[in-house]
């Protein structure tokens, strides 16, 4: 790989050991994949940062590079932790509260957005052809495909690396050659009133290559957040071009194939049937919920009351508790529990659930394998509206 004589300093150790250190991965990294040189971002997202998923030795690999003088030279955000963060909840568990707060002192002491949050796009939009290195699949599927930005599908190291140095190794999706969309995927009119996670999950396990998606023009960012997200879960998709949507000069359509969507095709990722004496979760927000959602929910809780047939969880981004607190609070009023911060994925849950009703595919997913519940996929009014006492 073709370093610049600051990039030769810097793995040299010129700028010390958490700079060089951090290099060095990044370096390795882009040799295994063929890269040949680097590339400037601006702008880093971290995953992996809970502790009940990376546990004791995670927590020592972030607070050696913080100890070690690690400090952000980009802006950097951080996805969520595995502790409720509002306080407000009653279904989300905190455990390992002190290993966590550790994890997060040095993430911050690095300089690192406190965001807690796998929807960093909502802090600082990317902008088209700009150059990320974005941990997370939710929000580099988002990135690429809504905002036309330019970031491969990182693990959490490799994007804490790339905070520390400003630079990402140049493969992938940060190469024009490989934005190139080959199966065109057509989605009729007649499937836009099923849950768009359930054609994410099919698009992710089906389809291979990226895929040009027609069809969905009019679709809203809750069903957009979930469509990407799924699609990201079921398989390795870090980019789908959406028609009318992904912004043109970010990618090419050099179509081989042609697929349109049955509704038969869906009909499994559904999801499971679910019981009048089930005990039922609600769940909105995975990817975490847009502050356009929040304002949704209260509308529709106005139109179907209370959740009265089961309990209603939304997670949000940390700081939307207080910067949305007479919102968030009118929520609690109105019977949700609020987490932040947080999801079900990365954290653990008081209560055990008979079944879980979501408006996410990837929570869909997910969900399942941890908890072992039955899932059942819906809008977001779906949600709502079968929580407060109807099927919905």
């Amino acid at each position: 790989m073709y370093l610049t004589e600051e990039q030769e300093r810097i793995l040299q150790g010129e700028y010390g050991w958490a700079a060089a250190k951090a290099l060095e991965l990044i370096v390795k990294v882009g040799d295994a994949v063929g890269a040949r040189e680097l590339v400037e971002i601006k702008h880093a997202h971290v995953s992996g940062i809970s502790y009940s998923n990376i546990g004791k030795y995670g927590l020592e690999f972030i607070r050696d590079f913080y100890g070690k003088g690690g400090r952000a030279k980009v802006y950097t955000t951080i996805n969520p932790g595995c502790l409720d963060y509002s306080g407000l909840s009653r279904i989300v568990e905190n455990r390992y509260v002190e290993e966590q707060r550790k994890i997060d002192e040095a993430l911050i002491g690095m300089g690192f957005k406190p965001v807690l949050t796998c929807i960093p796009y909502y802090y600082r939009p990317p902008t088209a052809g700009e150059h990320l290195a974005w941990g997370e699949s939710s929000a580099v599927i988002y990135a690429n495909s809504f905002f036309g930005a330019y970031t491969n599908r990182e693990g959490g190291p490799v994007a804490l690396a790339a905070s520390i140095v400003g630079y990402t190794y140049k493969a992938g999706l940060h190469l024009d050659e490989n934005r190139v969309a080959r199966v065109k995927v057509e989605v009729p009119v007649k499937l836009l009133h099923l849950p768009a996670g359930a054609l994410g999950l099919w698009i992710g396990e089906f389809v291979n290559e990226v895929p040009y998606v027609v069809g969905l023009k009019n679709i809203d960012i809750s069903e957009l957040k979930a469509l990407l997200a799924s699609m990201a879960s079921t398989g390795s998709h870090a980019l789908a071009v959406l028609e009318g949507i992904t912004p043109r000069n970010t990618y090419r359509l050099e179509l081989e194939d042609r697929v349109t969507v049955e509704e038969d095709l869906l009909e499994n990722y559904l999801g499971d049937d679910l019981s009048g004496d089930d005990k039922v979760l609600g769940y909105i927000g995975c990817p975490h919920v847009h502050p356009v959602e929040l304002l949704v929910v209260i509308k529709l809780l106005g139109k179907y009351g209370r959740p009265k047939r089961g309990k209603l969880l939304v997670t949000v981004p940390r700081e939307y508790v207080s910067k949305f607190r007479g919102i968030i609070y009118e929520l609690k009023a109105r019977g949700v529990d609020v987490a932040a911060g947080t999801c079900p994925v990365v954290s653990r849950l008081r209560e055990r659930f008979d079944a879980v009703v979501t408006n996410s595919g990837k929570a869909a997913f997910y969900i399942k394998k941890v908890y072992g519940v039955r899932v059942r996929l819906a809008k977001l009014e779906g949600v709502v509206k079968y929580v407060c006492g109807s099927k919905g």
